[in-house]
């Protein structure tokens, strides 16, 4: 890598250029060796999921304003907003303008710094939804010519300073068209190689190779087709809207039928289908806030698709598909070499953008600030700040008090137990509105408000202790831990606890929450036998379980004061190696530290879990940790990692149970 020795580009202009559909298999034909350069001179991505559902107007979008579909309102390549529209809307069309919300970072960058934005056909940039488009930005051309394309580019960057943009955005429709056809995808490959080619060549030439930070990124993969199946032929589609795709979507709009009556219709019915509604629809997909979404969603599994089409590969499935998954690579004054980054998904893009703009935490979004530390050559100093979450008030000495009957010797045995042992010092769970109440090994994080009942409960277990297979309290004993309270909370029938243990110090009676009888058998049983599995096999598991409420399905915590629990979340922590600490957990080795989390709706009702075997609906409803922390509305950090380590660990995605 050299230096700039250009005059004029003290700040390195950003030049983001996405291709359309490329899969991050293709690396493995290595036909386009202009990557493996650049990733030899800059960094790469592992991989990267694409946010849900995996189109391209969505995700270039997402990648813009870091806010996932639901968020920035494009939440396919067709939307319907009754609100706008009396039918679905193209989002390529320019009628397509009131449709896009959020703030893209071209607009971010000229409200900000005043500094001018190109842009060469990327999604959205030629509507002016927040009174900041770029200054230059062509009607989009399919048939421009490559060699035509990079003139502009490099004829942009070779501006007077005063005249030239600190941001370019350039979008090529390949190798996409070639994946949907399913053929000539290595010539399409070979020409995305020709013009990455021509353009860092021309790049070198005029000396701008070393004064200018270039990304390259991709929306999606590609899929090959070989199950259509008619939405049509299923449902009376009279009163409906239906968006066709591999992901099909149904909007109610003048019919009296309910959603679950009409999503019954289809459920356990049509094979290898999940039905959603956006009350059962996983959180991890983030695809439920919006009434864009539609008020049905229909997956089949790979290479299923919902209309009649000529093409043979598709996109638009769950980023859980290997073949969704695509690019990044990127090299420049601001980047280190040969570095890679963990698989991440695309709204941290956002982020990434506003750093090497100068802009970091200017704009809200769905990405973690600082998950892209470890690519750049100088990144801000992080400090790791750890605060503890307080204990709750203390009411007297600490003593079983009994809820449920317990045992004479179990009893005295909890009772000494609760009076000697010590509490844990650093809690990885921070939060203003809760405080802990400790139970030796195990702790209770209760909110401060007292009506509300919503509690989460942290475990260490070992073997031999095994979990609990959900009991009821006919033939359970409870207690609470009379140091901070003299009354148990209100008993009835049919409670379960929903703690991870049943030795007896896990039978707190703050910890049981009368769950449907469907839940249960759906969720809380596969749950608690899988946790039993993982702790036999590794030995040692932290674990937190929790409820939450989130009535309006924004993956935010309510603020009103919601006494029922719409959502039942657990993360486990093991570490593959040594232990160092239990509680914070913490591995003798990083990368030996193992994160598996979970969050699952509870609902009273036929879902599409009734379809699905116990592994499939824990693998469809894992989580991130961060996606825990909005909706229980507490922090998830360990004090002993790096700010970067958290940010790896509180953002992990799972594709996989353990």
């Amino acid at each position: 890598m050299g230096k700039c020795k250009l005059d004029g580009f003290s700040k390195p202009p950003l030049m983001i250029l996405s291709f359309d559909g490329f899969a991050r298999e293709y690396l493995e034909r290595r036909i386009v060796k202009s990557l493996e350069k650049i990733a030899e001179c800059g960094v790469k991505a592992d991989r990267v999921y694409p946010s849900f559902p995996s189109k391209t107007f969505p995700n270039h979008y997402t990648m813009m304003t870091g806010l996932y579909p639901e968020s920035h309102g494009i939440t396919d390549n067709n939307v319907f907003d009754p609100k706008l529209s009396p039918e679905l809307v193209a989002m390529r069309k320019p009628e397509a303008e009131k449709f896009y919300e959020g703030e893209p970072i071209w607009s971010a960058y000229k409200r900000l710094t005043g500094r001018r934005a190109h842009c060469l056909f990327w999604v959205g940039c030629y509507f002016n939804n927040t009174g900041y488009m770029p200054d230059v930005s062509p009607d989009y051309n399919q048939e421009l010519p490559l060699q035509e394309r990079i003139d502009t580019l490099i004829s942009w960057l070779k501006l007077p300073v005063e005249e030239r943009p600190g941001l370019i955005t350039a979008y090529l429709h390949q190798p996409d068209a070639a994946g949907h056809k399913q053929k000539d995808i290595n010539e399409a490959l070979e020409d995305v190689d020709k013009y990455l080619d021509v353009l860092m060549e021309t790049l070198h030439d005029e000396g701008l190779l070393e004064c200018i930070n270039l990304v390259i990124v991709s929306d999606h993969g590609m899929q090959a087709l070989d199950k259509s199946i008619d939405v049509e032929e299923h449902v009376n589609m009279k009163g409906f809207i239906l968006s066709k795709g591999v992901v099909a979507r149904l909007h109610l709009n003048g019919t009296d039928r309910s959603v679950d009556e009409v999503a019954d219709e289809m459920r356990c019915k049509i094979d290898g289908i999940k039905v959603n509604t956006v009350k059962d629809i996983p959180l991890r997909k983030h695809y439920s806030k919006s009434s864009r979404v539609g008020d049905i969603v229909i997956e089949g599994k790979p290479g299923t698709y919902f209309y009649k089409s000529g093409d043979r590969g598709d996109h638009g499935y769950d980023y859980y598909n290997e073949n969704m998954h695509t690019v990044m690579f990127a090299r420049g004054p601001s980047f280190r070499q040969n570095v890679t980054v963990p698989p991440y998904q695309n709204d941290q893009y956002m982020n990434l953008w506003l750093s090497l703009l100068g802009l970091e935490g200017a704009v809200e979004n769905n990405g973690t600030i600082g998950f892209f530390d470890s690519v750049l050559k100088n990144p801000p100093i992080r400090e790791n700040k750890w605060d503890s979450i307080e204990e709750c008030n203390n009411y007297g000495s600490p003593d079983a008090l009994q809820c449920e009957k317990i045992p004479t010797e179990e009893w005295k045995k909890l009772s000494n137990h609760l009076e000697t042992c010590s509490s844990p010092k650093d809690l990885p769970i921070y939060s203003t509105n809760h405080c802990f109440q400790s139970y030796c090994e195990n702790s209770l994080i209760v909110n401060k408000k007292e009506n509300d009942h919503k509690t989460t409960v942290i475990e260490v277990l070992t073997k031999p202790t095994s979990t609990n297979k959900q009991r009821t309290l006919e033939n359970e004993f409870s207690f609470v831990n009379t140091k901070y309270t003299d009354e148990c909370p209100n008993t009835e029938e049919n409670k379960v606890f929903f703690t991870a243990g049943s030795n007896a110090i896990s039978k707190i009676a703050s910890a049981q929450y009368k769950f449907p009888s469907v839940f249960i058998k759906n969720v809380l049983e596969p749950l608690s036998l899988k946790t039993e599995e993982y702790l036999q096999r590794f030995g040692k598991l932290f674990v937190v379980s929790g409820l939450a409420s989130d009535a309006n399905l924004d993956g935010i915590s309510d603020n009103e004061e919601v006494k029922t629990p719409t959502h039942f979340y657990r993360i486990l922590v093991t570490c593959t190696g040594n232990w160092l600490s239990a509680n914070p957990p913490l591995c003798k080795k990083y990368n030996e530290m193992k994160v598996l989390a979970f969050v699952l709706p509870i609902l009273d009702q036929k879902t599409t879990m009734d379809c699905m075997s116990s592994d499939e609906i824990l693998l469809d409803y894992t989580a991130t940790i961060e996606d825990i922390e909005r909706i229980a509305g507490f922090r998830f950090q360990i004090g002993a990692l790096s700010h970067q380590q958290n940010v790896y660990l509180r953002r992990n995605i799972t594709t996989s149970l353990w």
